[in-house]
C-alpha cells in the first residue's frame, strides 16, 4: 500500500491516524457517511490529523483518483472491519511498499486468491487487494503473493477504477501464463 497523494508524500498521514476536521469542518458527531462526503469534494482537502497523543499542522492537497491514494478513514475501517491486512496497516513498520512482477501459471487450482476493494464498493473507490492466498493454487506455487498485496495489473491490463466484478472478471479469464504487477509492503 504505497499512497501517493499529497497528503502521503508529506509522511504525515499515516493508518491509525485520527482525522479531526476536513477544511476546517470538525468530525466530531459526524456520520461515517458524512465524513466520506466530505473527502470525496472535488478540490484542495485540509485535514487536521490526530497522531497518538499529539495534534499535527494540517495536510493540504488536491483530491485525487489513483489506485493507492486512498488512506481515508473510510479505507481503514473497511480494512478493521474486514479484518483483512491487519500486519499491513500497522503504522511505521517494515520496509516501504515495493512494485514487483509475479508470473504465476493458472492451472486447474486457479490463481489460488482471493479480493477484495474496487471502484463503487460501499466503502468507496478502493484499489483492489488480496484478501487471502489459498493453500493450493498458482498463488501459493509461486510463493511470494500475501495478503494486504495490492494488485496493479494483470497481463498489462491495469485495474485501477476496476469494480470489484471487473476485477473478478479479468483475473478469472486469465489464461495459462499470468503476469501480476504488485504493490507489496
Amino acid at each position: 500500500m504505497s499512497p501517493a497523494g499529497p497528503a502521503a508524500k508529506s509522511g504525515k498521514l499515516k493508518i491509525g491516524d485520527k482525522i479531526l476536521s476536513i477544511n476546517d469542518i470538525q468530525l466530531d458527531g459526524m456520520s461515517h457517511d458524512e465524513v466520506v462526503q466530505l473527502l470525496k469534494k472535488p478540490g484542495t482537502i485540509k485535514l487536521a490529523v490526530s497522531q497518538g497523543e499529539d495534534t499535527r499542522v494540517s495536510v493540504s492537497g488536491r483530491t485525487s483518483r489513483q489506485v493507492s491514494t486512498d488512506m481515508s478513514q473510510e479505507y481503514a475501517e473497511l480494512m478493521a472491519q474486514d479484518n483483512v491486512f491487519q500486519e499491513a496497516m500497522a503504522p511505521d513498520e517494515g520496509p516501504p511498499p515495493q512494485c514487483k512482477t509475479l508470473h504465476l501459471n493458472k492451472g486447474p487450482d486457479g490463481l489460488g486468491f482471493s479480493i477484495v476493494g474496487g471502484h463503487g464498493s460501499p466503502h468507496g473507490d478502493l484499489p483492489i487487494y488480496v484478501k487471502n492466498v489459498f493453500a493450493k493454487g498458482a498463488a501459493a506455487d509461486e510463493g511470494s503473493l500475501k495478503r494486504g498485496d495490492q494488485i496493479i495489473s494483470v497481463n498489462g491490463q491495469s485495474l485501477e477504477g476496476c469494480t470489484h466484478d471487473e476485477a473478478v472478471s479479468i483475473l478469472k479469464n486469465a489464461r495459462g501464463a499470468v503476469t501480476m504487477t504488485v504493490l507489496t509492503s
